[in-house]
């Protein structure tokens, strides 16, 4: 449901979660980043990413360079344009996030929290 919030704030920006979370991922590395690796990051497969950077790139978000280290390969990285809607996007979901949280106190939010890192914990070992 929390998605759900997500993208509904995202639509009118012409943005879906998957497309935000590839900005969003993007925006945090501090290197070079070819596209299978991006994918992993955001937790897509691979072809499915194709889509979502072919998208990004013609909304002139993103841009492909061939990489310095593998010419078969290409790097991805923000434009000045991306940076700006990853501005607004954050913006939109802090919206949803401050929205949903409402009501909590600390110690009911850093207990959920914990929870999530447990489950992650557990999902990783599996």
């Amino acid at each position: 449901m929390w998605r759900g919030q997500i993208d509904a704030q995202l639509k009118p920006l012409g943005l879906s979660f998957v497309q935000w979370s590839t900005l969003l991922r993007l925006s945090r590395v501090e290197v070079d980043v070819v596209q299978k690796d991006l994918a992993y990051l955001v937790g897509i497969e691979g072809p499915t990413m194709v889509g979502v950077l072919d998208r990004l790139v013609s909304a002139g978000w993103l841009e492909r360079r061939v990489s310095t280290q593998d010419r078969r390969a290409n790097t991805v990285h923000l434009t000045e344009q991306g940076l700006a809607i990853l501005e607004q996007a954050e913006v939109a979901i802090s919206k949803v996030r401050n929205h949903l949280l409402q009501g909590l106190s600390e110690e009911q939010f850093e207990s959920c929290i914990e929870v999530f890192e447990r489950i992650a914990e557990h999902a990783t070992l599996a």
